[in-house]
């Protein structure tokens, strides 16, 4: 193999709104031609398949990120530990989210979505991104933890405005916006963790506080673990709720497929979830000199891991950009990361979506879109403000 000492320095268009909206060609011409490259900043991007599946897993990426900013706010959990301290801070939560218990969650999101659906008469407008992808999920990630469910939508909207500080080119106030971002969701976790204290229950959050009781976990181990369940839990799987609707409501054939044979369903939202990742990019610090695609990247360096580009590979995916759900290869997207640091709550997030749809075809027949959805897409992240529906 050829090793290029100093990679291609490229820039893609970060900030404007066409490319965030839809980032795929630049990257479909990125990969083809420089598929690791370099931005003015220093950061390498990798943007094929093959590259990402084989390096985002590798040892020598860290996430362990010396400038956090104000992701500081999560830097007492597993989003930032890496091994062993990583392995140990997750077997903390992965009982709770067994095949078994995640079945009996996934109650909670139908109960959700049929109440929501019960109040609705013949007719009605709903802004179906809150009321049928945000606020069943979220629910249930509440009922996991043990904490109240009143006042969702400043949860997901908090999540959004702190993603904004991991974009390419973030806004010079970003960090400080992202800062206050997680100030509220601190300020809501404690005032939770004060009530769970006086009135203890039987949710996550209270083995969780029974831990840092017994010295196993440190107060703020505990505190900023519940922020990321508690912010996290109604904010990636309610943008891909919401896509799958619209969606559907755009290819009423592939809903009534979704209806009609449920053997597809778990296929169908595969290859959702496979064209419309929540998350654009990962990135992680290497921890030794390495080699990716012919190119030499320092120890020390940051590589960016273009989801985005990767789920769209032609060397993977045939045909990348149209929707085929009968794909054979339609579960090797990144779309939640891979590796010892792949979504911890994926499982959760894939029987909730397909609750949540079941749920709805098994009432109605027809999704209508009222007016134009408001997104709201940035180069790392991608999500729905309103997504006005009708059901018939």
């Amino acid at each position: 193999m050829t090793v290029t000492t100093e990679s291609h320095v490229t820039s893609l268009p970060w900030s404007d709104q066409e490319f965030r909206d839809n980032p795929y060609p630049w990257y479909a011409g990125l990969r083809s031609e420089s598929p690791v490259c370099q931005l003015a900043d220093g950061t390498h991007l990798v943007l094929r398949h093959a590259d990402i599946v084989k390096w985002a897993k590798d040892p020598c990426m860290s996430v362990a990120d010396p400038d956090m900013g104000a992701w500081e706010a999560f830097a007492h959990t597993m989003l930032f530990k890496d091994p062993p301290e990583h392995a140990a801070l997750r077997r903390r939560t992965n009982k709770w989210f067994t095949p078994k218990l995640i079945k009996q969650w996934a109650q909670h999101t139908a109960d959700v979505v049929n109440e929501t659906l019960d109040r609705a008469a013949p007719g009605d407008v709903i802004e179906a991104h809150l009321e049928l992808a945000v606020r069943p999920t979220h629910v249930t990630m509440c009922r996991v933890l043990g904490f109240p469910e009143h006042d969702v939508k400043p949860v997901p909207e908090a999540m959004i405005t702190a993603m904004d500080a991991l974009v390419a080119e973030p806004h010079p106030d970003s960090d400080a916006v992202a800062a206050r971002a997680f100030a509220y969701l601190e300020g809501r976790v404690a005032e939770m963790v004060a009530e769970k204290r006086r009135n203890p229950g039987n949710g996550l959050a209270d083995e969780l506080l029974a831990a840092q009781d017994r010295g196993e976990l440190t107060e703020r181990q505990v505190l900023q673990t519940l922020m990321l369940f508690f912010g996290s839990g109604g904010h990636n799987p309610g943008f891909t709720g919401a896509v799958g609707l619209r969606f559907f409501a755009e290819r009423p054939d592939i809903f009534d497929t979704y209806r009609n044979q449920p053997e597809e369903r778990s296929m169908i939202i595969e290859e959702l979830i496979r064209l419309h990742p929540a998350e654009m990019s990962f990135q992680r610090i290497t921890t030794a000199d390495i080699v990716i695609g012919g190119v030499a990247i320092p120890a020390g360096s940051t590589v960016r891991f273009m989801i985005g580009s990767a789920n769209r590979d032609p060397e993977v995916f045939e045909r990348p950009d149209e929707f085929d759900h009968t794909r054979p290869l339609s579960t090797k997207h990144i779309s939640f990361s891979l590796g010892p640091h792949a979504c911890a709550g994926q499982m959760l997030s894939r029987v909730e979506l397909e609750t949540m749809f079941t749920t709805i075809a098994e009432r109605y027949e027809r999704i209508e879109l009222v007016g134009e959805p408001v997104t709201y897409n940035t180069d790392r992240g991608r999500n729905y403000r309103e997504l006005p529906i009708r059901l018939h």
